[in-house]
Protein backbone atom coordinates (compact mmCIF):
# COMPACT_ATOMS: atom_id res chain seq x y z
CA UNK A 1 0.00 0.00 0.00
CA UNK A 2 1.47 3.24 -1.17
CA UNK A 3 1.93 6.00 1.60
CA UNK A 4 3.05 9.28 0.93
CA UNK A 5 4.32 12.03 3.20
CA UNK A 6 2.42 14.72 2.10
CA UNK A 7 -0.72 14.72 0.19
CA UNK A 8 -1.61 17.92 -1.19
CA UNK A 9 -5.45 18.89 -2.33
CA UNK A 10 -5.40 21.87 -4.81
CA UNK A 11 -3.18 22.26 -7.83
CA UNK A 12 -3.01 26.10 -7.32
CA UNK A 13 -0.10 28.22 -6.52
CA UNK A 14 -0.33 27.51 -2.60
CA UNK A 15 -0.71 23.93 -3.32
CA UNK A 16 2.09 24.28 -6.08
CA UNK A 17 4.60 25.88 -4.04
CA UNK A 18 3.80 23.46 -0.71
CA UNK A 19 4.11 20.82 -3.24
CA UNK A 20 7.08 21.48 -4.52
CA UNK A 21 9.02 22.74 -1.38
CA UNK A 22 8.12 19.71 0.33
CA UNK A 23 9.76 17.49 -2.51
CA UNK A 24 12.87 20.03 -2.36
CA UNK A 25 12.97 18.99 1.22
CA UNK A 26 13.16 14.97 0.12
CA UNK A 27 9.48 14.05 1.38
CA UNK A 28 7.46 11.51 -0.67
CA UNK A 29 4.54 14.06 -2.17
CA UNK A 30 1.55 14.06 -4.09
CA UNK A 31 -0.55 16.68 -5.47
CA UNK A 32 -4.15 16.09 -6.67
CA UNK A 33 -6.26 18.72 -8.70
CA UNK A 34 -9.90 17.82 -9.60
CA UNK A 35 -9.29 19.83 -12.91
CA UNK A 36 -7.61 18.16 -16.16
CA UNK A 37 -4.78 20.90 -15.32
CA UNK A 38 -2.94 22.56 -12.50
CA UNK A 39 -3.25 26.61 -12.24
CA UNK A 40 -6.39 27.60 -13.98
CA UNK A 41 -7.49 30.29 -11.83
CA UNK A 42 -3.63 31.09 -11.38
CA UNK A 43 -4.17 31.65 -15.64
CA UNK A 44 -7.01 34.22 -15.27
CA UNK A 45 -5.40 36.46 -12.67
CA UNK A 46 -4.93 39.95 -13.97
CA UNK A 47 -6.25 38.81 -16.83
CA UNK A 48 -3.61 36.60 -17.92
CA UNK A 49 -1.01 38.59 -17.00
CA UNK A 50 -0.41 37.34 -12.91
CA UNK A 51 0.26 40.26 -10.48
CA UNK A 52 2.31 37.53 -8.87
CA UNK A 53 3.15 40.37 -5.64
CA UNK A 54 3.99 43.43 -4.47
CA UNK A 55 7.34 45.46 -3.91
CA UNK A 56 5.87 46.51 -0.85
CA UNK A 57 7.66 46.67 2.38
CA UNK A 58 6.15 44.32 5.45
CA UNK A 59 4.32 46.63 7.34
CA UNK A 60 2.16 47.28 4.18
CA UNK A 61 1.57 43.86 3.43
CA UNK A 62 0.38 43.04 6.77
CA UNK A 63 -1.90 46.72 7.13
CA UNK A 64 -3.18 45.22 3.75
CA UNK A 65 -4.86 41.90 5.07
CA UNK A 66 -6.53 43.42 8.07
CA UNK A 67 -7.34 40.95 10.80
CA UNK A 68 -5.28 38.32 8.55
CA UNK A 69 -2.31 40.53 8.43
CA UNK A 70 -0.49 39.42 12.15
CA UNK A 71 -1.72 35.83 11.52
CA UNK A 72 0.45 36.23 8.18
CA UNK A 73 3.55 37.88 10.26
CA UNK A 74 6.20 34.69 10.49
CA UNK A 75 4.43 33.52 6.88
CA UNK A 76 5.77 36.67 5.11
CA UNK A 77 8.96 36.96 7.28
CA UNK A 78 9.95 33.42 5.69
CA UNK A 79 8.48 34.06 2.52
CA UNK A 80 8.50 37.41 1.38
CA UNK A 81 7.88 39.49 -1.86
CA UNK A 82 11.63 39.32 -2.56
CA UNK A 83 11.96 35.60 -1.91
CA UNK A 84 9.32 35.31 -3.98
CA UNK A 85 10.84 37.02 -7.12
CA UNK A 86 14.24 35.06 -6.46
CA UNK A 87 12.37 31.81 -6.63
CA UNK A 88 10.85 32.75 -9.87
CA UNK A 89 14.21 33.75 -11.10
CA UNK A 90 15.82 30.50 -10.32
CA UNK A 91 13.55 29.04 -12.80
CA UNK A 92 14.03 31.93 -15.68
CA UNK A 93 10.93 33.84 -14.66
CA UNK A 94 12.19 37.58 -14.91
CA UNK A 95 9.91 39.46 -12.77
CA UNK A 96 9.14 43.73 -13.71
CA UNK A 97 7.62 46.70 -11.46
CA UNK A 98 4.48 48.27 -12.38
CA UNK A 99 2.45 51.42 -11.16
CA UNK A 100 1.51 51.41 -7.18
CA UNK A 101 4.69 48.14 -7.24
CA UNK A 102 3.08 45.50 -8.71
CA UNK A 103 5.18 42.91 -9.59
CA UNK A 104 4.67 40.64 -12.95
CA UNK A 105 6.49 38.33 -15.07
CA UNK A 106 8.62 40.30 -17.91
CA UNK A 107 6.30 38.18 -20.56
CA UNK A 108 3.50 39.25 -19.26
CA UNK A 109 1.78 36.17 -19.60
CA UNK A 110 0.36 33.95 -16.54
CA UNK A 111 1.79 30.73 -18.04
CA UNK A 112 5.33 31.66 -17.76
CA UNK A 113 4.88 31.27 -13.62
CA UNK A 114 2.50 28.08 -14.51
CA UNK A 115 5.30 26.37 -16.15
CA UNK A 116 8.16 27.21 -13.51
CA UNK A 117 5.69 26.07 -10.68
CA UNK A 118 5.28 23.03 -13.03
CA UNK A 119 9.07 22.21 -13.09
CA UNK A 120 9.72 23.18 -9.37
CA UNK A 121 7.16 20.22 -8.93
CA UNK A 122 8.87 17.52 -11.80
CA UNK A 123 11.91 19.13 -10.19
CA UNK A 124 11.66 17.64 -6.98
CA UNK A 125 9.56 14.60 -8.02
CA UNK A 126 5.84 15.33 -6.99
CA UNK A 127 3.29 12.66 -8.32
CA UNK A 128 0.76 14.67 -10.02
CA UNK A 129 -2.89 13.28 -10.10
CA UNK A 130 -5.65 15.46 -11.66
CA UNK A 131 -8.91 14.54 -12.59
CA UNK A 132 -8.79 13.17 -8.69
CA UNK A 133 -11.34 14.45 -6.70
CA UNK A 134 -11.34 14.60 -3.15
CA UNK A 135 -14.42 13.37 -1.33
CA UNK A 136 -13.57 13.23 2.48
CA UNK A 137 -10.15 12.81 4.91
CA UNK A 138 -9.42 9.39 6.48
CA UNK A 139 -8.47 10.30 10.40
CA UNK A 140 -7.23 8.08 12.76
CA UNK A 141 -7.11 8.73 16.33
CA UNK A 142 -7.18 12.58 15.80
CA UNK A 143 -4.80 12.73 13.11
CA UNK A 144 -5.06 12.63 9.10
CA UNK A 145 -4.27 9.47 7.41
CA UNK A 146 -4.87 10.47 4.30
CA UNK A 147 -8.24 11.22 1.85
CA UNK A 148 -11.17 9.16 -0.09
CA UNK A 149 -11.04 10.56 -3.87
CA UNK A 150 -13.21 9.01 -6.44
CA UNK A 151 -10.55 6.77 -7.83
CA UNK A 152 -10.44 5.46 -4.29
CA UNK A 153 -7.83 6.21 -0.91
CA UNK A 154 -4.85 7.77 -0.93
CA UNK A 155 -3.11 7.71 1.92
CA UNK A 156 -0.72 10.18 3.91
CA UNK A 157 0.89 10.72 6.91
CA UNK A 158 0.00 14.46 6.31
CA UNK A 159 -2.62 16.49 3.72
CA UNK A 160 -2.86 19.97 3.08
CA UNK A 161 -6.13 21.72 2.39
CA UNK A 162 -5.23 24.29 -0.67
CA UNK A 163 -9.05 24.25 -2.67
CA UNK A 164 -9.01 28.35 -2.70
CA UNK A 165 -12.48 29.73 -2.44
CA UNK A 166 -15.34 29.91 -4.10
CA UNK A 167 -14.98 32.22 -6.55
CA UNK A 168 -14.46 31.42 -9.69
CA UNK A 169 -15.98 28.03 -9.92
CA UNK A 170 -15.28 26.89 -13.59
CA UNK A 171 -11.47 26.71 -12.08
CA UNK A 172 -12.31 24.07 -9.69
CA UNK A 173 -12.49 26.25 -7.15
CA UNK A 174 -15.64 24.94 -5.34
CA UNK A 175 -15.53 25.64 -1.61
CA UNK A 176 -14.82 21.49 -1.67
CA UNK A 177 -11.73 22.86 1.22
CA UNK A 178 -14.78 24.50 3.47
CA UNK A 179 -16.51 21.15 3.23
CA UNK A 180 -13.40 18.83 3.96
CA UNK A 181 -12.19 20.90 7.08
CA UNK A 182 -15.73 21.48 8.45
CA UNK A 183 -16.37 17.18 8.76
CA UNK A 184 -13.05 17.17 10.77
CA UNK A 185 -14.60 19.99 13.51
CA UNK A 186 -12.91 23.14 11.55
CA UNK A 187 -15.02 26.12 12.21
CA UNK A 188 -15.66 28.37 9.14
CA UNK A 189 -15.71 32.06 9.06
CA UNK A 190 -18.60 33.20 7.09
CA UNK A 191 -17.78 33.79 3.25
CA UNK A 192 -18.33 36.44 1.43
CA UNK A 193 -16.73 38.34 -1.87
CA UNK A 194 -13.69 40.43 -0.99
CA UNK A 195 -12.80 42.27 -4.25
CA UNK A 196 -15.81 42.60 -6.24
CA UNK A 197 -17.95 44.59 -8.97
CA UNK A 198 -20.90 46.34 -8.24
CA UNK A 199 -24.76 46.89 -9.11
CA UNK A 200 -26.27 50.80 -9.75
CA UNK A 201 -29.75 51.46 -9.28
CA UNK A 202 -29.01 54.19 -12.86
CA UNK A 203 -29.64 52.07 -15.66
CA UNK A 204 -27.68 54.39 -18.16
CA UNK A 205 -24.78 52.98 -17.27
CA UNK A 206 -25.32 50.33 -19.73
CA UNK A 207 -24.43 52.48 -23.00
CA UNK A 208 -21.13 53.30 -21.33
CA UNK A 209 -20.15 49.43 -20.69
CA UNK A 210 -16.60 49.27 -21.29
CA UNK A 211 -15.47 52.98 -20.68
CA UNK A 212 -12.78 53.52 -18.52
CA UNK A 213 -12.23 56.51 -15.98
CA UNK A 214 -8.88 57.33 -15.15
CA UNK A 215 -7.44 58.93 -12.31
CA UNK A 216 -10.60 59.74 -10.48
CA UNK A 217 -11.68 60.12 -6.58
CA UNK A 218 -14.25 57.54 -5.39
CA UNK A 219 -15.44 58.25 -2.58
CA UNK A 220 -18.67 55.97 -1.26
CA UNK A 221 -21.21 57.15 1.23
CA UNK A 222 -23.99 55.56 2.91
CA UNK A 223 -27.02 57.35 5.37
CA UNK A 224 -24.67 60.69 4.54
CA UNK A 225 -21.42 59.32 6.08
CA UNK A 226 -18.32 59.12 4.29
CA UNK A 227 -17.66 55.10 4.48
CA UNK A 228 -14.46 54.44 1.90
CA UNK A 229 -12.59 56.37 -0.18
CA UNK A 230 -9.76 55.80 -3.02
CA UNK A 231 -7.80 57.07 -5.96
CA UNK A 232 -7.45 55.44 -8.91
CA UNK A 233 -9.18 53.97 -12.24
CA UNK A 234 -13.14 52.90 -12.37
CA UNK A 235 -14.82 51.46 -14.97
CA UNK A 236 -18.54 51.30 -16.11
CA UNK A 237 -20.11 48.07 -16.93
CA UNK A 238 -23.27 46.91 -18.04
CA UNK A 239 -24.71 46.50 -14.72
CA UNK A 240 -23.02 49.37 -12.86
CA UNK A 241 -19.52 49.99 -11.89
CA UNK A 242 -16.04 47.93 -11.52
CA UNK A 243 -12.08 48.78 -11.90
CA UNK A 244 -9.25 48.88 -9.43
CA UNK A 245 -10.18 51.79 -7.31
CA UNK A 246 -13.51 49.99 -6.89
CA UNK A 247 -12.22 46.74 -6.23
CA UNK A 248 -10.06 48.14 -3.33
CA UNK A 249 -12.91 49.12 -1.42
CA UNK A 250 -15.49 46.62 -2.18
CA UNK A 251 -15.02 44.32 0.65
CA UNK A 252 -16.09 47.06 3.16
CA UNK A 253 -18.75 48.38 1.40
CA UNK A 254 -20.21 44.44 0.74
CA UNK A 255 -20.24 44.68 4.69
CA UNK A 256 -21.63 47.63 4.79
CA UNK A 257 -24.22 46.80 1.97
CA UNK A 258 -27.09 45.05 4.65
CA UNK A 259 -27.34 48.44 6.24
CA UNK A 260 -28.87 50.07 2.57
CA UNK A 261 -27.71 51.47 -0.43
CA UNK A 262 -24.18 52.99 -0.75
CA UNK A 263 -24.08 55.91 -2.57
CA UNK A 264 -20.62 56.57 -4.41
CA UNK A 265 -19.48 59.79 -5.76
CA UNK A 266 -16.89 59.89 -8.98
CA UNK A 267 -14.15 63.17 -8.75
CA UNK A 268 -13.27 63.01 -12.24
CA UNK A 269 -10.50 65.72 -11.67
CA UNK A 270 -9.75 65.17 -7.91
CA UNK A 271 -6.52 67.81 -7.82
CA UNK A 272 -8.56 70.77 -9.12
CA UNK A 273 -10.91 72.48 -6.49
CA UNK A 274 -13.80 73.65 -7.82
CA UNK A 275 -12.95 77.09 -8.69
CA UNK A 276 -9.87 75.88 -10.25
CA UNK A 277 -12.23 73.53 -12.71
CA UNK A 278 -14.71 76.54 -13.11
CA UNK A 279 -12.01 78.35 -14.46
CA UNK A 280 -10.57 75.46 -17.10
CA UNK A 281 -14.37 75.10 -18.41
CA UNK A 282 -14.82 78.65 -18.98
CA UNK A 283 -11.73 78.98 -20.97
CA UNK A 284 -12.75 75.55 -22.83
CA UNK A 285 -16.00 77.60 -23.42
CA UNK A 286 -13.99 80.42 -24.57
CA UNK A 287 -12.11 78.08 -27.21
CA UNK A 288 -15.06 76.32 -28.45
CA UNK A 289 -17.67 78.91 -28.87
CA UNK A 290 -19.15 77.83 -31.68
CA UNK A 291 -19.09 74.16 -31.25
CA UNK A 292 -21.40 71.96 -29.27
CA UNK A 293 -20.65 72.01 -25.04
CA UNK A 294 -19.86 68.34 -24.91
CA UNK A 295 -16.43 69.65 -27.42
CA UNK A 296 -15.88 70.99 -24.28
CA UNK A 297 -16.56 68.11 -21.96
CA UNK A 298 -14.07 65.47 -23.71
CA UNK A 299 -11.28 67.52 -21.97
CA UNK A 300 -12.37 66.18 -18.83
CA UNK A 301 -14.08 62.78 -19.04
CA UNK A 302 -14.59 60.18 -22.28
CA UNK A 303 -16.76 61.02 -24.96
CA UNK A 304 -19.08 58.62 -24.01
CA UNK A 305 -20.37 59.72 -20.64
CA UNK A 306 -20.34 63.62 -21.90
CA UNK A 307 -24.52 62.90 -23.17
CA UNK A 308 -24.63 61.75 -19.68
CA UNK A 309 -23.23 64.27 -17.89
CA UNK A 310 -25.11 66.86 -19.74
CA UNK A 311 -28.40 65.07 -19.75
CA UNK A 312 -28.23 65.19 -15.68
CA UNK A 313 -27.75 68.82 -15.77
CA UNK A 314 -30.27 69.11 -17.92
CA UNK A 315 -28.69 70.55 -20.42
CA UNK A 316 -29.46 70.02 -24.56
CA UNK A 317 -26.70 67.64 -25.77
CA UNK A 318 -26.56 70.03 -28.69
CA UNK A 319 -26.45 73.48 -27.50
CA UNK A 320 -23.27 75.63 -28.28
CA UNK A 321 -20.58 76.38 -25.69
CA UNK A 322 -20.95 80.17 -25.96
CA UNK A 323 -24.88 79.48 -24.93
CA UNK A 324 -23.66 77.99 -21.51
CA UNK A 325 -24.82 80.10 -18.13
CA UNK A 326 -22.74 80.57 -15.43
CA UNK A 327 -25.67 78.23 -13.62
CA UNK A 328 -25.30 75.87 -16.42
CA UNK A 329 -21.72 76.09 -16.10
CA UNK A 330 -21.81 75.55 -12.61
CA UNK A 331 -23.61 72.46 -13.11
CA UNK A 332 -21.15 70.88 -14.96
CA UNK A 333 -18.23 71.26 -12.85
CA UNK A 334 -20.45 69.67 -9.38
CA UNK A 335 -21.13 66.66 -11.75
CA UNK A 336 -17.32 66.54 -12.71
CA UNK A 337 -16.44 66.66 -9.12
CA UNK A 338 -19.39 64.26 -7.85
CA UNK A 339 -21.12 62.19 -10.39
CA UNK A 340 -22.97 59.76 -8.27
CA UNK A 341 -24.34 56.53 -8.76
CA UNK A 342 -26.42 54.38 -6.27
CA UNK A 343 -25.13 50.69 -5.22
CA UNK A 344 -28.20 48.42 -4.66
CA UNK A 345 -26.04 44.94 -4.93
CA UNK A 346 -22.67 43.36 -5.15
CA UNK A 347 -22.16 41.33 -8.11
CA UNK A 348 -22.42 37.17 -6.99
CA UNK A 349 -19.44 35.78 -5.59
CA UNK A 350 -18.70 33.54 -7.76
CA UNK A 351 -17.78 36.44 -9.71
CA UNK A 352 -15.69 37.91 -7.15
CA UNK A 353 -11.79 37.65 -7.42
CA UNK A 354 -11.43 36.47 -4.49
CA UNK A 355 -13.22 34.95 -1.38
CA UNK A 356 -13.42 36.86 2.42
CA UNK A 357 -14.22 34.13 5.12
CA UNK A 358 -13.20 30.70 5.13
CA UNK A 359 -10.71 28.61 7.89
CA UNK A 360 -11.06 30.03 11.07
CA UNK A 361 -7.41 31.44 11.90
CA UNK A 362 -7.55 31.01 15.30
CA UNK A 363 -7.61 27.14 14.55
CA UNK A 364 -4.11 27.33 12.69
CA UNK A 365 -0.91 27.52 13.63
CA UNK A 366 0.80 30.91 12.19
CA UNK A 367 4.30 29.38 12.23
CA UNK A 368 3.72 25.77 10.46
CA UNK A 369 -0.27 26.02 8.59
CA UNK A 370 -0.71 23.30 10.57
CA UNK A 371 -4.40 22.33 12.02
CA UNK A 372 -4.94 22.35 15.69
CA UNK A 373 -7.77 20.33 15.61
CA UNK A 374 -6.31 17.48 13.01
CA UNK A 375 -2.41 16.27 13.72
CA UNK A 376 -0.84 16.04 10.61
CA UNK A 377 -3.47 18.42 8.63
CA UNK A 378 -2.44 21.93 6.97
CA UNK A 379 -4.00 24.38 5.06
CA UNK A 380 -2.88 27.49 2.74
CA UNK A 381 -3.99 30.13 0.50
CA UNK A 382 -7.28 31.34 -0.24
CA UNK A 383 -9.10 28.60 1.65
CA UNK A 384 -7.84 30.47 4.90
CA UNK A 385 -9.70 33.71 5.91
CA UNK A 386 -7.22 35.86 4.69
CA UNK A 387 -7.67 38.68 1.96
CA UNK A 388 -5.69 41.47 0.94
CA UNK A 389 -6.53 44.27 -2.09
CA UNK A 390 -5.65 44.10 -5.72
CA UNK A 391 -2.27 44.46 -6.53
CA UNK A 392 -0.50 41.31 -5.88
CA UNK A 393 -1.39 40.69 -1.73
CA UNK A 394 -3.34 37.67 -2.52
CA UNK A 395 -1.05 35.63 -4.60
CA UNK A 396 1.75 36.50 -2.41
CA UNK A 397 -0.18 35.13 0.62
CA UNK A 398 -0.87 31.70 -1.65
CA UNK A 399 2.74 31.44 -2.12
CA UNK A 400 4.00 31.92 1.17
CA UNK A 401 1.30 30.02 3.00
CA UNK A 402 2.01 27.56 0.74
CA UNK A 403 6.01 27.49 1.29
CA UNK A 404 5.65 27.54 4.88
CA UNK A 405 3.30 24.26 4.75
CA UNK A 406 6.01 22.71 2.51
CA UNK A 407 8.87 23.77 4.93
CA UNK A 408 7.44 22.66 7.61
CA UNK A 409 5.80 19.40 7.00
CA UNK A 410 7.27 16.74 9.15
Amino acid sequence: MDKYDFVVVGGGPAGMVAAGRAGERGKRVVLLEKMNSLGRKLLLCASGRCNVTNTAPLRVFIEAYGKGGHFLRAVLETFDNERLRLFLLSYGVETVVENKGRVFPKTQKADTVLKALETYLHDNRVKILTNTDVLRLKTEENRVAGVETNHGVIWGRNVLIATGGVSYPSTGSTGDGYRLASHVGHTISPLYPAIVAFETSEKWVKSLQGTPIKNARITAYQQGKMIAEQLGEALFTHYGISGPAILDISKHLVECLPDGDIQIRIDFKPHHTVEELDKILLNQIQRNGSKAVKTCLTFFIPEKLTAILLDLCKIDIQKKASQITMPERKKIVRQLKGLTLHLTVNRPIEESIVTAGGINLNEVDAKTMESKCIKGLYFAGEVLDIDGPTGGFNLQAAFSTGYLAGNFVE
